[in-house]
């Protein structure tokens, strides 16, 4: 994406420098999400459900914003 955007003679419009934010933020929340899904198993794994239950409302939340950043980027087609 940024040798595309940096190989551009003319600079990048807003709404594609929106989109690439977000495509950073979309990716961010993915590797975060899989980290707390490692993190879950390990929790059940070892019987820590207040840990478990701590990571679980974390990974819902970060599942929400993840669904709201698709929401948006729906709504921009």
């Amino acid at each position: 994406l940024a040798e595309a955007l940096l190989g551009e003679s003319r600079p990048p419009e807003a709404s594609e420098v929106e989109s690439a934010v977000q495509e950073v933020q979309e990716r961010a929340i993915e590797g975060r999400l899989r980290e707390m899904r490692a993190q879950i198993a390990e929790a059940e794994r070892t019987g820590d459900f207040s840990g478990l239950a701590l990571l679980t409302q974390k990974k819902l939340e970060l599942d929400h914003v993840l669904r709201r950043l698709h929401g948006q980027k729906r709504q921009e087609r």
